[in-house]
């Protein structure tokens, strides 16, 4: 019985062993790749206008030489939901094979279906379903307008919709067009960030990084309300060119399971210090730390107060004719005024949740078709914007929606 009993317990031994190898649908966590990027791309233009479709499937072109310029995907794993038109998506993985890359389509879906927080989970528990893996990364390719809600803008938004001319994506006078440029058109295809969150958390996926090849996605609002799903947020604080990241070069840092958040801002901002529009900022947020810089923004606002008169002093990092996006770290010095203490404490925090962050010396915007782009001088950059002292009608009907307002207020 002594020889039995001690059989009978390397037996389950054994059987523990091989079950903890195992997911809990029993699948061996040796078939998961490493690192699955999900790449999506919804549909930017209305029923008569294409929007940013063409420089995405050029972004897509970029991401396979990065990959071509890797000799393969390695522990990588790429997913893309790309919408052909106002009314066909579809989700394909590339695949690498001797030199070449191919797309392999998965499933097609309506289009409407992928701006909505159930079709968004949807679409990410069909990725796990084809692609499992021990870790996600996100990219997002689209317009972008900052933590704002879609539902508090005018004719979402009205500053880039004022000519229908703008809807071509053609820009006046040949100037650069950007990704807030047209935006989109149809309301039902408008996404909050909200609903992105909302979605990511019922999907029960949280990311490595969501890389937001979109403007004004660097901001503590946008940062706060993901902390939840994601590890990392990579983003700009102002306009991004229509082209978007260069992902040839951003490849290397992106694909692997240990992502390199100084080499994609360093990527990012080696390309467009040398484009022939030199214009650019990116920011690796670090979400795990907002939750202590929303703490001493908590006491800051208990305790001081900044006289309107200062706000055309702080610097702004956009191109609305009445701000939105103001440099964090500099408003919150003009706020804690002499408060040494307070402004230090801010600014420790600040450093710590920007992991990395680069711009170039002037930011250029084109929001307005009746109007020529504004070149914006950087005089000091922190990687991080906010829109408290925003009189912008857009942040007064929203901000206090947001989770970092009330955290912190």
């Amino acid at each position: 019985m002594k020889y039995l009993a001690k059989a009978f317990a390397v037996i389950m031994a054994i059987t523990f062993s091989l079950a903890s190898c195992s997911d809990d649908y029993g699948q061996d966590v040796s078939d998961y790749a490493k690192q699955t990027i999900i790449v999506y791309m919804p549909w930017s233009g209305s029923q008569s206008t294409s929007g940013l479709y063409s420089y995405l499937l050029a972004n897509i072109d970029s991401m396979e030489a990065g990959i071509k310029a890797k000799k393969g995907l390695g522990d990588t794993r790429l997913i893309i939901y790309l919408a052909h038109s106002s009314s066909r998506a579809e989700l394909f993985e590339v695949t690498y094979d001797k030199g070449i890359c191919s797309r392999n389509t998965i499933k097609e879906y309506p289009t409407t279906e992928g701006a909505t927080a159930q079709g968004i989970t949807t679409i990410l528990n069909d990725v796990r379903h084809h692609a499992a893996s021990l870790n996600y990364a996100l990219v997002i390719g689209s317009h972008g307008s900052g933590w704002t809600f879609k539902e508090d803008w005018e004719n979402y938004p009205y500053n880039a919709k004022v000519m229908k001319t703008a809807h071509s994506g053609t820009p006046k006078a040949n100037y650069p067009t950007t990704r807030f440029f047209g935006s989109v058109d149809d309301m039902s295809l408008a996404i909050n960030v909200t609903t992105l969150a909302q979605a990511i958390a019922d999907a029960g996926m949280k990311m490595q990084y969501i890389l937001f090849d979109n403007c004004y996605m660097a901001n503590v609002e946008t940062a706060y309300e993901l902390k939840d799903v994601t590890n990392f947020v990579v983003a700009s604080t102002s306009e991004i060119m229509s082209v978007g990241m260069p992902y040839t070069s951003m490849w290397s840092s992106m694909a692997t399971p240990t992502p390199s958040y100084s080499g994609m801002v360093s990527a990012f901002n080696s390309f467009y210090s040398n484009f022939r529009y030199p214009y650019g900022s990116l920011s690796a947020i670090d979400c795990r730390k907002l939750e202590e810089l929303a703490a001493v923004m908590r006491e800051v606002n208990a305790t001081c107060t900044m006289a309107d008169s200062l706000r055309d002093s702080i610097q702004i990092l956009d191109g609305f004719n009445e701000p939105l996006f103001y440099d964090m770290a500099d408003y919150t010095d003009r706020l804690c005024g002499d408060n040494d203490i307070l402004k230090a404490k801010v600014r420790k925090q600040i450093t710590a949740a920007i992991k990395s962050c680069k711009s170039t010396s002037q930011l250029y915007s084109y929001l307005y078709v009746y109007q020529s782009p504004k070149y914006i001088d950087v005089n000091t950059f922190s990687g991080l914007t906010i829109s408290d002292p925003s009189v912008n009608r857009v942040a007064i009907k929203g901000r206090e929606k947001t989770r970092w307002y009330k955290d912190t207020h």
